[in-house]
């Protein structure tokens, strides 16, 4: 058989495979539905329509290399679909890949003795029909993925956007934020504000994480950029390594744990008020147990409550070298918590800080080995620690 009877035979052992399409897709879906996600995911009735249709296209791509063309759109809609089917990609590929198999036994079943050398002169043509075909569907699932996740970034956005917006104003659906961020309505979330000139490096880091399987969601939120991401239930104030590491050179302000979403914007409010208080910068890391002291006074201010009234006036009567003595000690007491350890950062006696301590007392009524007491002058001191 010369090269022009073997195309020629080649063409009509071909050709005779369009009567048999429905066995194609017959024997193409039982291999496939072998595939629990498959079987899962995907409609018999979807299976099936694309399978006839994939096979035409590549029957033609078999008797005329032009026709190859033709089966990009199939291919990209095939992509498309699968993609936003969640069928993973190495599934999508082992499936289209089977359609090689199926076509070429089915040829082979059909072929007289004399054809076996015609079909094994094209069974390359054969596999590079198929290898186009996943090709093409592979390319348009990639690009499926990148377009749905930039929509789910998109909506994620959103119903971000309706978290922090809605605080006060309207119902909003947590359950519904929740499943749209992917995480549980009763998670607990770290939330961190930093200013909005390191909101860029803040989504750098974020987008390390993600890349590391740690999701961060960001939010502008005034003058701060905030980011929250899930921990664990029962996790401490206290920062683990791994989350320091996420936050490394920024300016940080760390809010009190949201034990639940709905949490989240007072959290975020939390730690921009930590962060407008303290002034942070650099590479600082601070919390509420850092500001707490400057925030309380701020807000008693604000409702008429000065508390100088109980500490720093009382004291102002003595002589200038006397009231910065004690002012000073009361710093280093309340800070350290001890008599020695006063004692010791002041290079002084015991006895001489318990004689201060005693005039303190005298002057304004507190006494500072009390806790309710010492927690009012640490408030009524917070501008001058």
């Amino acid at each position: 058989m010369n090269d022009d009877e073997m195309i020629q035979r080649w063409r009509t052992l071909v050709s005779e495979r369009y009567d048999e399409l429905e066995i194609l897709t017959d024997r193409f879906v039982v291999r496939v539905l072998r595939d629990p996600l498959y079987a899962r995911i995907v409609d018999v009735g979807d299976l099936r329509e694309t399978s006839r249709q994939t096979f035409a296209f590549m029957l033609d791509a078999l008797i005329d290399v032009e026709a190859i063309t033709k089966i990009e759109s199939i291919a990209g809609n095939l992509g498309r679909r699968r993609a936003r089917q969640g069928i993973p990609l190495e599934n999508l590929v082992d499936a289209v890949r089977l359609d090689f198999p199926v076509l070429w036994s089915t040829l082979l079943e059909r072929a007289d003795k004399d054809d076996f050398a015609v079909i094994a002169a094209h069974a390359e043509r054969v596999w590079n029909v198929v290898d186009t075909f996943a090709r093409l569907a592979q390319t348009s699932y990639l690009a499926e993925q990148a377009e749905l996740a930039r929509e789910r970034q998109d909506l994620q956005r959103q119903y971000i956007s309706l978290l922090f917006e809605a605080v006060g104003q309207f119902e909003v659906n947590f359950v519904q934020i929740a499943q749209a961020l992917g995480v549980p309505r009763d998670a607990y979330f770290r939330v961190v504000a930093v200013p909005r000139l390191a909101g860029a490096d803040l989504r750098r880091n974020a987008d390390r994480a993600a890349a590391g399987g740690r999701r961060m969601f960001l939010h502008e939120l005034g003058r701060h950029m905030i980011g929250f991401w899930q921990i664990e239930r029962g996790a401490t104030q206290a920062l683990t390594a791994q989350e320091r590491r996420l936050l490394a050179s920024l300016p940080v302000a760390v809010a009190p744990i949201a034990r639940e979403i709905a949490d989240i914007p007072l959290a975020a409010l939390a730690a921009t008020e930590i962060a407008d208080q303290l002034g942070i910068s650099g590479d600082s890391i601070v919390d509420l147990k850092d500001a707490w002291p400057q925030l309380a006074k701020r807000k008693l201010s604000e409702i008429g409550c000065d508390l100088q009234q109980f500490v720093l006036v009382p004291i102002r009567s003595c002589k200038e070298s006397e009231r910065d003595r004690l002012i000073e000690t009361m710093m280093v007491y309340l800070r350290t918590g001890g008599l020695i350890e006063t004692a010791a950062a002041l290079y002084c006696h015991r006895n001489t800080i318990l004689n201060r301590l005693k005039r303190i007392e005298e002057l304004t009524g507190l006494d500072m080995t009390k806790p309710l007491d010492a927690a009012l002058a640490t408030v009524a001191l917070a501008e001058l620690t």
